[in-house]
C-alpha cells in the first residue's frame, strides 16, 4: 500500500485552492524521514506560515536544503487545485459551501489523480494534519470512493488519516510543496516564490491538475465533477451532520 501525505494552502479564502503533497511506499517515507530530520538540523520542524520571512538569508540555507530530500526519496509529487471561483455558483447555499469551502474538490480530484497513475492492484491511503472542519466532508470524500476498487475488488482508497500537529514530519514536505506553489501563483518573481523554488526543482514530474496550466479544461473538469456528487448538494438544512472521525 502507498501513503500520501498531503497539506493545504488558500484554503481560508475564495481564490485558489491547493492540495500537495507526496506519494510512496515505506521504504521511501522511511528515507524522506530520516534525511528531512537531518536537513532541519536543530530545528523539530517545519511550519511554512511561522517562518521569519524578514529573514531570507536564513530561510535560503534551510529550504535548500530541505527541498532536495522528498525527491531524493524517490516519492512522487502530487498537486490539485481549483480557484473557487469556477464552481461557486453550483455550491451557492449548499452544505458543501459551508462544510468545504471547495476543499473537498482539490482532495476528490488528488484521490482521481492518484488512482489513475498507480498500478491496477496498488491501494493507497491519504493523511493529513488535522482539521476539525474538513475531517466530516473527509468522510464524505471516503464514502462516495466505495465503488473505486482494484480489479481483484479492493478499495482502491483504503483509508483517509488525520494526525495531530507535529506528531510526525511527514506532512511537513507537503507543507513546503503547498505553500511553494502558492508563492508561483501570486507572484513568481516575488522574494517567497524564490525562497521556496528548491522544493520546485522537479515540479514538472508532479502528478495533477495545475490551474493555471489549463484553466479552462480544469474549469469543466472541476464543475463535471461537482454535478456527478448530487449527494454533496444538499441544502444545509437536509440531514443531520455526522459526528468527525479521526480515522476514515
Amino acid at each position: 500500500m502507498l501513503t500520501a501525505y498531503l497539506d493545504e494552502s488558500g484554503h481560508e479564502g475564495k481564490g485558489l485552492i491547493i492540495l500537495a503533497g507526496f506519494l510512496g511506499n515505506a521504504d521511501q517515507w522511511a528515507k524522506c524521514e530520516t534525511d528531512w530530520k537531518a536537513a532541519l538540523g536543530q530545528r523539530r520542524h517545519l511550519h511554512m506560515a511561522d517562518l521569519r520571512w524578514s529573514k531570507p538569508q536564513r530561510i535560503s540555507k534551510l529550504l535548500t536544503t530541505l527541498g532536495p530530500v522528498p525527491h531524493a526519496a524517490g516519492l512522487q509529487g502530487l498537486i490539485s487545485t481549483v480557484d473557487v471561483a469556477d464552481f461557486e455558483d453550483l455550491i451557492d447555499g449548499t452544505q458543501m459551501q459551508k462544510l468545504m469551502k471547495g476543499y473537498f474538490v482539490t482532495l476528490l480530484g488528488l484521490i482521481n489523480v492518484i488512482a489513475h497513475n498507480i498500478p491496477s492492484e496498488e491501494t493507497f491511503k491519504l493523511v493529513m494534519e488535522a482539521q476539525n472542519e474538513y475531517e466530516y466532508g473527509a468522510r464524505q470524500t471516503f464514502l462516495g470512493t466505495r465503488d473505486m476498487l482494484t480489479p481483484s475488488g479492493k478499495r482502491k482508497l483504503v483509508s483517509i488519516e488525520f494526525v495531530a500537529k507535529d506528531e510526525t514530519c511527514l506532512t511537513e514536505p507537503a507543507d513546503f510543496l503547498a505553500y511553494a506553489f502558492l508563492q508561483q501563483h501570486r507572484d513568481p518573481k516575488s522574494e517567497r516564490a524564490a525562497l521556496c523554488a528548491p522544493i520546485l526543482k522537479n515540479a514538472q514530474s508532479v502528478l495533477g491538475r495545475h490551474h493555471s496550466q489549463q484553466k479552462e479544461v480544469l474549469r469543466d473538469y472541476v464543475r463535471g465533477m461537482i454535478e456527478r456528487h448530487p449527494n454533496l448538494m444538499r441544502s444545509r438544512d437536509n440531514g443531520k451532520r455526522q459526528k468527525p472521525v479521526r480515522n476514515v
